[in-house]
């Protein structure tokens, strides 16, 4: 059958489909025949659904994308079903080689890249048609297929004679493209259910539901390799995972503390809430065990050492076509360095631009001691910069933060945006049609300065302090025109408290307002980002605006768990842990007491607990509050001090602990409660004597008041006062 320049090969079809999503594909195929690429974005938004979005996300591709293929390479790509990633393949090969059970995916596949005169789609079982594959494949790729090795091979060891029939095709210094989940990935433990068979923990447990679907653990992949023949891999690491990669990381670039923060992935089904997912990735890879934790594995695997050339990748493709560029990390002979690649023909312009941006911001930064990072062109839509090792400021900030010390922080933040500041005000700001274009028409007073040539993203994460310099990194955003200062100090403010839920905590400290922004001027701002933000998107619909309209959402364990114990009479407190982002219900648990005793274990980077003993009105008595049941706890309560460590709550009781050190491992609480009737009332009735107490305070202060205004009234009448009025008038 042929569908445009694009060859199904039907010779090993059943003539029956195996799995289907169901009627999806009857519309999915139709979508294919009459939608083009630049279309898909729109169709996804419009349409709201999982296996659309799945099967047809541009971000699909980027599993791939980043491979270094110069357009020579013979590719076969095993369960190629609907085409997520062909066009990548096609792209980049002189001839792919698709295989897959599915006739209708098939279709769905060759009308999608109809005019791929370098593409066949071979229908059938990979065991059938194995035996007639050609040996001298440079690529194989399993992207999602591993798991599925039972339906392929029937065998005794099926994934480890999976593995090698599959090497048995590789051609000299061939390469196996193997995308998987991590049995032991962190979102299953945080509250994912299996990715395959929509039970929670089902991997976890060693799929007791007896699916024939398996993933592995890091150990488990590597024993198949050693006993698929001794086969050596190069391991890389899809984030948030291998199905929609935004950062793939690798074994000689791991993720940093502060890195990990997308945890909204879960666009197939509902899934449970257990903790703070951003925070326990922060303490994994502080720990070091990030690889066997991570969502998902992507492996080259190779019959030799598979050298690890690319050490890491960052894809800006959800933007409009013309500015799309990947960003990779290159380990080479001289060391590294790092390359930003055009995404696409559209977007060669803009990379391009890029060492002109660069120079001319430079020459703005060295007024106050920093350099931009160097910025060499290339051919090809390809531009190369230094690399540089340092730590960035954001590291620096969330470290102040992690301790404690968020005075600090605070101080830190406000000296750079003053220092943005001072560099930004330069000449006068008249908005300009190219500016109005890009930020919108604002009003800002007359009096604003601003500068040109200065990059936007001049922001914590982006200022490296090294050993001998600091260094500004990514000058993509760097325009011709003038922009008004203040937008600068916003940015660079806004990108490092909002960005992560643990910066939250400086909110309250108004740093804008610290920094010389008043609430109009904020007000402009954000509306100068919405606007930006507009603009590069163009017609793409990133994948964070689709999440509320595509996902079932989540369900917070911690609410459940509260009803549960209310309903049970469990006797429990509910512990709020404020790691940045203060108090709330997404950042606490019900913990268990007993005979008055609770333990409450304390999670790195708290800065502040609060203990809420109930709902009702009741009489406590702490007996002890100590960390780690050796130092004694401050703390402050909303209730009334009745003696003795003793308090009356009415409703909504609680303990607020405002310093936790930041070695706390635990807080050791004894608690004395009375939920009588009778202590209820006594509750009360010091309630209420405390509020008439208020009440006669405050009505002796108006009864003052009232009487100085009367005396005030009274001297305005007199002679002296006239005379006073006369020599000094208002």
């Amino acid at each position: 059958m042929q569908i445009g320049e694009v060859l199904l090969d039907e010779t090993f079809y059943s003539g029956k489909d195996l799995y289907s999503d169901g009627d999806v594909e009857d519309r999915m195929l139709a979508f294919a025949r009459s939608v083009s690429e630049k279309e898909i974005s729109g169709l996804i938004a419009r349409q709201k659904e999982w296996p659309i979005l799945y099967h047809f996300s541009p971000l699909r591709e980027n599993i791939v994308s980043w491979l270094p293929l110069t357009g020579r390479e013979k590719v076969l790509e095993i369960g190629s079903g609907c085409g997520a990633v062909t066009g990548a393949l096609c792209r980049m090969a002189g001839q792919v080689t698709a295989l897959d059970l599915s006739m209708k995916r098939s279709k769905i596949n060759a009308w999608r890249h109809s005019t791929a005169d370098n593409l066949t789609i071979m229908l059938g079982n990979f065991e059938d048609i194995e035996p007639s594959l050609d040996t001298d494949y440079d690529y194989i790729t399993l992207i999602g297929v591993f798991e599925y090795g039972k339906g392929y091979i029937h065998s005794a060891h099926p994934y480890e004679d999976f593995l090698k029939k599959v090497a048995a095709h590789l051609g000299p210094g061939g390469r196996i493209v193997l995308a998987i989940e991590n049995r032991f990935g962190l979102k299953y433990w945080a509250g994912c259910t299996e990715d395959h068979t929509g039970i929670l923990f089902d991997g976890l447990e060693g799929y007791p539901s007896g699916a024939k679907v398996r993933t592995f653990t890091y150990k488990e992949l590597n024993e198949i390799l050693t006993a698929a023949g001794d086969l050596h891999a190069a391991w890389y690491y899809p984030y948030p995972d291998y199905k929609f990669p935004l950062t793939i990381y690798s074994d000689s670039r791991l993720p940093q503390t502060g890195e990990l923060t997308n945890t909204r992935y879960n666009f197939d089904r509902l899934r449970l809430s257990l903790f703070e997912e951003s925070a326990v990735s922060d303490s994994i890879i502080r720990n070091g065990l990030y690889p066997w934790f991570a969502n998902s594995y992507l492996l080259l695997i190779g019959r030799e050492d598979v050298p690890q050339d690319i050490v890491y990748s960052r894809f800006s493709t959800q933007r409009a076509t013309r500015y799309q560029v990947r960003t990779d990390i290159l380990s080479t002979t001289e060391g590294r360095v790092v390359v930003k690649t055009a995404a696409n023909r559209e977007a060669v312009g803009f990379v391009q631009e890029l060492p002109e941006k660069t120079e001319r911001f430079d020459e703005l930064c060295r007024e106050t001691g920093l350099r931009a990072n160097a910025c060499d062109g290339e051919k090809d839509g390809r531009v190369t910069l230094e690399y540089l090792e340092g730590e960035s400021l954001e590291s620096i900030l969330d470290a102040h933060l992690a301790e404690g010390r968020v005075d600090l922080a605070l101080h830190l933040l406000l000296e750079w945006a003053g220092k943005i500041g001072t560099l930004c005000r330069k000449e006068d700001f008249i908005p300009c049609d190219e500016f109005k274009q890009v930020f919108g028409n604002v009003s800002l007073p007359e009096d604003t300065m601003g500068v040109r040539w200065c990059s936007i993203d001049f922001i914590p994460a982006n200022i490296l302090i090294g050993k001998d310099r600091q260094t500004v990194l990514d000058t993509e955003w760097t325009f011709p025109f003038v922009i008004p200062a203040g937008f600068f100090v916003y940015r660079f403010i806004h990108y490092y408290v909002n960005s992560d839920s643990k910066r939250a905590v400086l909110l309250d400290r108004e740093p804008e307002k610290r920094a010389g922004l008043t609430e109009a001027e904020q007000r402009i701002y954000e509306e100068m980002e919405a606007c930006f933000q507009q603009w590069l998107a163009g017609d793409c619909i990133p994948l964070r605006l689709l999440y509320p309209e595509i996902s079932p959402g989540l369900v917070d364990v911690h609410n459940a768990y509260a009803q549960a114990c209310r309903r049970q009479n469990i006797p429990s407190v509910q512990v709020f842990f404020d790691r940045g982002a203060g108090f709330h219900e997404g950042d606490s648990y019900q913990c268990p007491t007993r005979k008055g005793t609770t333990l409450i274990p304390v999670p790195a980077g708290t800065h502040r607990l609060r203990i809420d003993p109930g709902e009702e009105p009741c009489c406590i008595r702490i007996r002890e509050m100590s960390w780690d049941g050796k130092r004694a706890a401050g703390y402050r309560t909303n209730g009334i001090d009745v003696g003795e460590d003793s308090f009356c709550f009415g409703e909504d009781p609680q303990l607020i602990l405002d310093q936790v050190p930041p070695q706390a491992g635990s807080l050791h609480l004894i608690l004395e409660r009375n939920d009588s009737v009778q202590a209820a009332q006594q509750s009360v009735a010091l309630l209420l004597k405390e509020n008439l107490e208020q009440t006669r305070k405050v009505r002796q202060l108006e009864a003052e008041l009232a009487a100085r205004d009367e005396e005030i009234e009274r001297m305005r009448h007199t002679k002296a006062w006239k005379l006073y009025r006369f020599i000094r008038p208002e």
